[in-house]
């Protein structure tokens, strides 16, 4: 199976290498324009001020990792309400409930099926536990002043691994997840899709959607592409 173009062009303009310009930013999972996903208890994109912008998420990975990174104008300091919430992850496709794009049906009854969570409860700690959700209770927002009755984060009842995740927080900005594909039970050979879904502890805001792995093959291709691109670039130089 082929590498979707905007895949494709994802990659490159990460690499700075589309028309030798800077590029505009592009995500793999998008939360802005017309692409955003909504979910229930309120009938916007984004709830309440600029602070609680979620742009989209870029995905990648190689034949060991999943990348995942989350670009969000969130920023937790001084904030007594309000945290980042968990990155969650469904390995076995994405089915919200609704209709595209908004999902509008969606909430933490009826929620898409989620595996795994990304527990950021220690983030500035230093560390972020991979949690296997299986009889696990999650946090529901419920709070008047947020969008309702969506999940948030993993709360209890989950198996934690031993396995800790790579991150990099830039508060404001990003956040950075790296995750072994086999501590999540996924083989890029099997070419699987996958369901991601991240929010602040509020929901104000919620970026959610799929990404397929790709097969090794084209992984490597891939790879060779941008670095003849890269190569290409330099000698012009």
């Amino acid at each position: 199976m082929n590498m979707s173009k905007k895949a494709i062009a994802s990659a490159l303009l990460s690499l700075g290498l589309v028309g030798g310009v800077a590029a505009q930013p592009m995500y793999t999972i998008s939360d802005t324009g017309d692409d955003y996903f909504i979910g229930e208890g309120h009938d916007e994109d984004r709830l309440g001020i600029s602070l609680y912008e979620v742009f989209g998420m870029d995905v990648s990975n190689d034949l060991s990792t999943l990348f995942v990174t989350v670009y969000t104008s969130f920023d937790p300091s001084g904030n007594t309400r309000f945290d980042f919430g968990d990155l969650f992850i469904d390995t076995d496709g994405w089915n919200p409930d609704g209709t595209a794009p908004k999902y509008a049906d969606d909430n933490a009854s009826n929620k898409e099926n989620w595996d795994y969570a990304v527990d950021v409860s220690s983030l500035f700690e230093g560390k972020a536990d991979l949690v296997n959700l299986t009889g696990a209770d999650l946090f529901v927002t419920s709070d008047v002043d947020t969008r309702r009755n969506q999940e948030v984060a993993y709360k209890s009842g989950g198996t934690v691994k031993e396995d800790v995740v790579g991150l990099n927080v830039d508060a404001g900005t990003s956040l950075s997840f790296q995750i072994a594909l086999e501590h999540l039970g996924l083989n890029p050979r099997e070419n699987p899709e996958i369901g991601l879904r991240w929010t602040m502890t509020c929901a104000n805001d919620i970026t959610e959607g799929s990404y397929t792995v790709p097969e090794p093959g084209t992984l490597a291709l891939l790879g060779l592409g941008l670095l003849g691109l890269g190569m290409r670039k330099r000698v012009k130089s």
